[in-house]
């Protein structure tokens, strides 16, 4: 019953959202290593998509969602660890931990 056919009688789907430009945004902005394992799963839905692997084609566009969200997440997690190191010992106002350590 999981089979595409079976459930929309050969009809073809909407093609799915790929999330490049999300996997694009994390890979520049959050995590580089997340953000391009999102950018292949994104490169990966067109082609699935084309070749009629329509579930695979869903399966890879979720997939590339969620790595890119979960790069967003630890970006900004990274931004706040880093926000409160600055708050709290003063990295990069006095000159990096050189200048903290004189």
């Amino acid at each position: 019953m999981d089979n595409y056919s079976e459930r929309n009688y050969g009809q073809q789907p909407m093609k799915p959202n790929n999330n490049l430009i999300l996997a694009i945004f994390t890979t520049i902005c959050c995590c580089l290593p997340l953000g391009i394992v999102g950018i292949v799963y994104a490169t990966k839905v067109d082609t699935l998509y084309n070749t009629g692997q329509y579930e695979a084609a869903y399966r890879a566009a979720d997939d590339a969602k969620k790595w890119s969200l979960i790069g967003l997440v630890v970006g900004a997690i990274g931004v706040a660890i880093y926000v409160v190191a600055v708050v709290l010992f003063g990295f990069g106002a006095a000159g990096g931990f050189a200048g903290f350590m004189q």
